[in-house]
């Protein structure tokens, strides 16, 4: 999976493992727990995770997966979500793909009111500016201790947009793994929004995923961003469900 990878790079840890259930954890930001796609969630998998996991994380939850898809409905996660003394749902977000056509590729040319030039960083003199940037827009710190190890991955290029005076305005992240490209930590801070930097840096991530040779780009979307993302083409595939403790 293209997101717990990354989560992987990000700096993480097991946190606990038996034969039935193998728990993995973010050593500081972005602060996740998470367990096998490949395995269904359980009573005793949501008991063994609140036993094991530090107070802060957010446990992400999804149904089963195999090759084909989802392999239980969305109501068996939601059911036990209901039923657990404890956790309780902070977020929900829904993952989501785009097949690249590459007879018709995505039109990515489109004439921006508010220009914005995209640089790929190659060292750490911009980690610093892409660190405030995304903390700014998503309105947490992201921890630069985990970004700059990245730099040094041939799969990940990470992006930061300028606007016409020389601003930093907009973030992206691009992971690939296989034929699969991800898009994460698209970001505008709310000063810098409603002038588009969002969508030309998508189109923009699109078009790096498709240069990069990808079949599939996959990005996790909150409920709001989603009508931006379906006009583009993307098609729900899951719902991600991050669970918080229930405060004592």
């Amino acid at each position: 999976n293209n997101l717990t990878q990354l989560w992987q790079r990000y700096g993480a840890q097991s946190l606990y493992e038996d034969d039935q259930l193998h728990l993995r954890k973010n050593i500081s930001w972005p602060n996740r727990v998470w367990a096998d796609m490949a395995r269904p969630v359980s009573e005793r998998s949501l008991q063994q995770t609140a036993k094991n996991a530090p107070d802060a994380a957010l446990f992400a939850l999804w149904p089963a997966m195999t090759e084909d898809g989802p392999a239980a409905p969305q109501v068996t996660v939601d059911a036990l979500v209901r039923q657990s003394r404890d956790w309780q749902p902070a977020v929900q977000h829904t993952a989501m793909a785009l097949q690249l056509d590459k007879q018709l590729p995505v039109n990515t040319q489109t004439v921006a009111r508010y220009p914005i030039h995209i640089k790929y960083l190659s060292d750490d003199t911009d980690i610093a500016a892409w660190v405030a940037t995304g903390s700014k827009a998503f309105g947490y710190t992201i921890d630069a201790n985990a970004i700059v190890p990245l730099l040094a991955c041939e799969d990940i290029q990470i992006l930061l947009a300028y606007n016409e005076d020389s601003q930093p305005v907009a973030t992206g992240l691009l992971f690939k793994t296989g034929d699969v490209v991800g898009i994460h930590q698209i970001g505008v801070p709310a000063d810098h929004q409603g002038k588009g930097y969002a969508t030309q840096m998508m189109r923009f991530l699109i078009q790096s995923a498709e240069k990069w040779q990808a079949d599939y780009v996959v990005l996790q979307a909150t409920e709001a961003g989603r009508p931006a993302y379906q006009k583009l083409g993307f098609v729900d595939q899951f719902l991600i469900t991050y669970l918080q403790r229930y405060k004592s």
